[in-house]
């Protein structure tokens, strides 16, 4: 063998194994998984600190015990208000220890919650809110909790006390600039807040929510609600640019909300109060409000030349001013605050002897009204007119009423007196008198006036009725006058002044004054009288409305009248236009699917009068109010055996309400004559809970009747 022959391998053994695809793939497969190992502690940390960033850690606050120091103060301001009225809008920034002004602290705001849970209030969602603007029933005594911006400070400690405090609050978010760690709230964080049911989430621009310059010097004001200074054009927006601006951040607002599963907004806050006063946008033509209007049902400010807290003023104006909770809010002085922003019946025999419901509206920064009935200290100086404004902020919706006033010591042309009504609406009307001659004035222009037989007191009578005005001076003098505008543009409350012609004349003085609520909620029909014995009031067809010219959110069969909607509460009245002369007759039903101590539902009579009676049973307890569909009083409870349905009859006469549940518990109410016809409510604590319905509804004359 040859050298070269003993170092020669086989041909088998120089042959290499041919290797198939699988193996390449196994090796493949080693090497990914093992950069996975390596990266994962790295993708662990990147995720961990994507979580920590966006997704901030909740704090518990502990719970506040109110004792009688803390309540004393409003409790008896709060029992006294409506059982069902308008809610009143809260309008908070910030939860947390920043010491902004705009910021509250969490043990502020625990206590202000369960001061609120204590007075019996709950919080409204955004679908419920809307739909009283729409039309629907004033819930029982309830606020709108909203929030503005939406910083972070919501998901860290408002979260938690909502939720101890069973409140729903309204975030009003910039989207452009959620997940701007660490003052906003993340995409993250309101995904949590909106799945827990909690939290509503509305519109506050995409990124609208600055100030720019409005002019060539650099003056700068509210970017949505102006025109902006062009500087390298050396001019201002056309209108049709501002426009074009402001349409595009709103919808660019909208795609934020649908991008991240969110329902499209219904209501728009304006960033810094800012609308239509104080801006550069020309007119004619529309304003930034008929802009929104495209787009929202309503608008939030807090700031309002004229009274425009929750109600059907505000609901046709589509804005509503919100009572503000800054830093230093006392939890005494809130309170105080909602009750006097809480709208209240048209009626008080004595107004002269609150004082503390009227508000000095002359300039002068002066308080208390015995300038203008004698009893205190004349105005000094050069002064030559007093005003006053009774429950301005809670008369707003004010209408069908009657206002009775003695005016004395008025001079011979030298000063005059004056009862204004439709107060702060977009027609108020001034009724004045001197010695010889009567004056009616709207918006500070005359549009009437009549001759007096010469006195030094005359006795005003005003009436407010639908959209016209009806003035009576001494039982003989009247001039009238109809508006036209829109009823609920006019609605308003009242206000007294005096005045004098010359320094050193003696000052007029009001002797007597009292206000009353007529009847007539529903107008009529203008159609033949529904008589009760052709009534049919599960008729599928019948014509149940919750306002005039408003559906009721009700599906009818012959069985049983069920509510529909996502909503807390639910109102429908049977033909009220053609109703509102019935007495003497008896309705008798049986309300159902009562699940639980927060669903109830009520059978009303004499709807169409100042005084309807609602008749509403839970599971074990009996309420009866007194009022309209806006406007309650409780006036009687019972305890029932605890059921889920209750058997009602309710018989109307012109002297009594007699009211029978499951044949045993009684109660009767004396009455004053007042007519009027038939209603259904429906109330429940949660959506998650079945809407009670009534069966076997039925009205049946009375004999004689």
């Amino acid at each position: 063998m040859t050298r070269h022959e003993s170092f020669a391998a086989p041909a088998t053994a120089r042959r290499r194994q041919r290797r198939g695809p699988g193996h390449y793939a196994a090796r493949a497969g080693l090497v990914l998984l093992a950069l996975a190992v390596l990266a994962l502690p790295f993708y662990a940390a990147t995720e961990y600190y994507l979580y920590q960033k966006y997704m901030s850690t909740q704090v518990a606050t502990a719970p506040v015990e109110l004792t009688s120091a803390d309540t004393d103060s409003w409790a008896a301001k709060i029992k006294s208000l409506p059982a069902t009225s308008a809610p009143v809008v809260l309008a908070y920034h910030d939860i947390g220890h920043n010491k902004s002004s705009y910021v509250v602290t969490p043990k502020a705001f625990e206590a202000q919650m369960a001061a609120l849970e204590q007075a019996g209030y709950r919080s409204l969602t955004t679908d419920e809110f809307v739909d009283y603007l729409k039309g629907g029933p004033a819930p029982p005594r309830s606020v709108y909790i909203t929030f503005d911006d939406g910083p972070n400070g919501l998901w860290v400690y408002g979260d938690r006390i909502l939720a101890r405090h069973h409140m729903h609050g309204t975030v009003f978010l910039i989207t452009g600039r959620v997940d701007r760690r660490p003052y906003y709230l993340s995409w993250n964080e309101i995904k949590r807040m909106a799945g827990s049911g909690r939290w509503d989430f509305q519109d506050h621009t995409h990124d609208l929510h600055l100030r720019g310059a409005v002019d060539a010097a650099g003056h700068t004001a509210s970017m949505l609600a102006n025109r902006l200074w062009l500087k390298d054009e050396n001019r201002l927006e056309t209108r049709e640019e501002y426009e074009g601006r402001v349409t595009a951040d709103i919808k660019r607002s909208f795609a934020d909300f649908a991008d991240h599963g969110l329902p499209k907004p219904q209501v728009f806050a304006y960033p810094f109060s800012e609308a239509t006063e104080k801006v550069n946008v020309p007119s004619p033509g529309p304003t930034l409000q008929d802009l929104m209007n495209r787009y929202f049902a309503a608008t939030m400010t807090n700031d309002s030349s004229r009274p425009l807290t929750a109600g059907r003023r505000a609901a046709s104006a589509r804005v509503v001013q919100r009572l503000e909770v800054v830093r230093t809010t006392k939890l005494d002085h809130l309170m105080s605050d909602i009750a006097e922003w809480t709208q209240v019946a048209p009626s008080d025999p004595a107004p002269l002897s609150h004082p503390a419901r009227w508000t000095r509206d002359d300039g002068t920064g002066q308080h208390g009204i015995g300038a203008l009935t004698g009893t205190g200290p004349a105005p000094s100086g050069s002064a030559h007119y007093v005003a006053a404004d009774y429950r301005d902020m809670s008369s707003v919706d004010w209408t069908g009423y009657r206002v009775d006033a003695t005016i004395g010591g008025l001079g011979d042309g030298t000063n005059q007196g004056a009862v204004q009504v439709r107060g702060g609406s977009l027609e108020p009307v001034d009724v004045s008198v001197s010695q010889g001659t009567l004056l009616l004035s709207v918006k500070g222009k005359h549009v009437g006036q009549a001759k007096l037989v010469p006195a030094t007191t005359h006795r005003l009578r005003v009436t407010v009725q639908g959209q016209t005005t009806t003035v009576q001076v001494d039982g003989t003098v009247t001039l009238r006058r109809t508006s036209r505008r829109a009823a609920a543009d006019i609605t308003g409350g009242i206000g007294i002044r005096v005045g004098i012609n010359r320094s050193g004349a003696a000052w007029p003085r009001f002797t007597a004054l009292a206000i009353k609520q007529l009847t007539g909620a529903f107008p009529s029909s203008g159609g033949a009288r529904q008589s009760v014995t052709d009534a049919h009031l599960m008729d599928p067809a019948a014509q149940w409305l919750s306002a005039p010219g408003v559906k009721a959110p009700f599906r009818i069969s012959h069985t049983a009248i069920e509510p529909t909607g996502r909503t807390l509460s639910a109102y429908g009245a049977y033909q009220p236009g053609r109703t509102q002369g019935w007495t003497g007759y008896t309705v008798t039903g049986t309300v159902q699917r009562l699940s639980g101590p927060g669903v109830s539902g009520a059978i009303w009579v004499r709807v169409g009068s100042a005084l309807a009676i609602s008749v509403q049973v839970g599971q074990g307890q009996l309420n009866v109010l007194s009022g309209d569909a806006d406007n309650q009083q409780l006036v009687g409870t019972r305890r029932l055996t605890p059921a889920d349905s209750h058997r009602v009859s309710v018989t109307v006469t012109g002297g009594s309400t007699e009211i029978a549940v499951d044949g045993s518990v009684r109660m009767t109410l004396m009455a004053r004559s007042e007519t009027g016809g038939v209603a259904y409510s429906a109330y429940r604590d949660m959506t998650r809970h079945s809407w009670p319905t009534v069966g076997d509804l039925k009205v049946t004359p009375q004999v004689g009747s």
